[in-house]
């Protein structure tokens, strides 16, 4: 589902079936009501990172809602998974200190960074 706004959740690399070694631990969620829905916007370690993210970070003139979540870190795979989920969804990561996004962009970069500036140009990109 496509949702109005970027949210904090991404498909999960885990396999639900897949043993895996994890850690609790408590998080931070920042979470924007849109249309009387609340979305996980970003999640964090430290309560002063999501404070900041909720006062820089407002949608329709409302502040971004900080709450307390527990978290399942997956050790193998880097991942960490909300603990409140209603079990309807497949299994969901939350990008906990923006580092699926930052693996992201890592990955793209290097992908960008072999291609040729002929096949850049295809892509409607060029080399900065």
């Amino acid at each position: 589902m496509k949702h109005a706004i970027e949210t904090a959740h991404y498909p999960a690399t885990q396999a639900v079936d897949q043993p895996f070694q994890a850690t609790l631990r408590e998080g931070w969620g920042v979470w924007l009501s849109f249309m009387r829905e609340d979305f996980l916007k970003a999640t964090f370690t430290r309560r002063t990172d999501a404070d900041a993210f909720a006062a820089k970070h407002t949608h329709g003139g409302q502040r971004g809602q900080v709450r307390r979540m527990w978290l399942l870190v997956n050790e193998m795979t880097g991942e960490a998974y909300e603990l409140a989920s209603d079990g309807t969804q497949p299994l969901q990561g939350v990008d906990l200190d923006f580092r699926h996004h930052q693996r992201l962009k890592t990955l793209r970069s290097d992908v960008l960074s072999r291609l040729s500036d002929a096949e850049l140009h295809v892509l409607g990109l060029k080399r900065t």
